[in-house]
């Protein structure tokens, strides 16, 4: 496995990663009609390419294809972060986050925040992060849970 930067051309491949993980792993978590509002069926394609060209995510390659992604922006917010969801458990995470924080302390960056989803609390706790605010978004009127989390560097 290997972590690279986005290439022209893996917007759709990233979508699917994106759209199926959200349904999967946090439609555990949260209702259908969330999810289906945070990764719509009918996403407009031209400006997640759009969204995708500008962000310039880390991705993660295994068994020839993308198995995880993820973005760091130039004040340590740490936005999309999605590993498929048949490679969870498996290393791809962490790889990620990896490349995350070695690009944060390359660019003199002092600390990573992020919204984070339930399923994905652990996995940033591992990391170092804290919890600054467990937040409770109401969203297609059902409670969202998610939490802020910090980690200075």
């Amino acid at each position: 496995m290997q972590v690279r930067r986005y290439k022209p051309g893996e917007e759709q491949e990233l979508w699917q990663l994106y759209h199926d993980t959200t349904h999967i792993i946090n439609g555990e978590v949260y209702t259908r009609e969330q999810v289906e509002r945070w990764a719509p069926h009918d996403k407009d394609m031209d400006e997640w390419k759009e969204r995708i060209q500008k962000k310039n995510p880390f991705v993660a390659v295994g068994d020839d294809k993308i198995v995880g992604f993820a973005e760091l922006e130039p004040d340590g917010h740490i936005d999309y972060f999605y590993v498929h969801h048949k490679y969870q458990g498996k290393g791809v995470g962490s790889m990620l986050y990896t490349a995350i924080e070695k690009e944060a302390i390359n660019q003199k960056i002092p600390h990573l925040h992020a919204e984070v989803s339930v399923p994905a609390k652990e996995f940033f706790l591992k990391q170092g992060f804290e919890i600054l605010e467990k937040k409770n978004n109401i969203i297609c009127g059902t409670p969202a849970i998610n939490f802020m989390m910090k980690k200075q560097l």
